[in-house]
């Protein structure tokens, strides 16, 4: 596997507080291993060096030595409080590539292509509209430390940014709900 420079970094998002699914998601089996897992492969398996774990302070994810853990103190405000958290601990690099830990299906070269991107670069999501995972320059750094509450990314990042279509739609497969867990594709 062919190592990124270690300027570029990934961050995955874990510190979430799972209120529809009820109960702590990450952890839960999702085809035969923790939910959370399938997503950090992927980032792992992506050629990342500086791979940052953005989860809450009290959480069940043990992850290996390979991960940077980031404890967001005020994860219960909102995903944009885990970003501003993240970005904020991945600051001394260039790049960095934004994913979250409930999307299990997410590729390996998705996320290459976001950290081998300039500027911004969002997911189109299947509505059309720009989403996670994402890729932003250290321009974008300091509008992504200053997020709050449940804004995501979009919010902070001009519309000009860069919009990638994943090769196949149901990389964007997230898990919300008990339900989602069963999902067949």
């Amino acid at each position: 596997m062919t190592r990124f420079d270690p300027a570029i970094a990934l961050i995955l998002l874990a510190a979430g507080r799972s209120e529809r699914f009820g109960g702590e998601k990450l952890v839960t089996p999702f085809r035969g291993k923790p939910l959370w897992e399938w997503a950090a492969e992927a980032a792992e398996n992506s050629g990342f060096q500086n791979l940052y774990l953005v989860t809450g302070e009290h959480t069940s994810i043990a992850a290996s030595d390979r991960w940077r853990k980031v404890i967001n103190p005020d994860a219960a405000k909102g995903m944009g409080t885990s970003i501003a958290a993240g970005v904020a601990a991945a600051d001394a690099h260039e790049r960095v590539v934004i994913a979250l830990a409930d999307m299990p299906l997410v590729t390996s070269d998705h996320l290459r292509a976001l950290a081998h991107g300039t500027g911004a670069v969002f997911t189109r999501q299947q509505d059309g509209k720009a989403g996670c995972p994402a890729g932003f320059g250290r321009e974008n750094f300091a509008a992504l430390r200053r997020l709050t509450g449940d804004e995501g990314a979009r919010v902070a990042i001009p519309e000009n940014a860069s919009i990638l279509q994943p090769d196949d739609p149901v990389m964007l497969f997230d898990v919300d709900m008990q339900e989602d867990l069963h999902t067949r594709f």
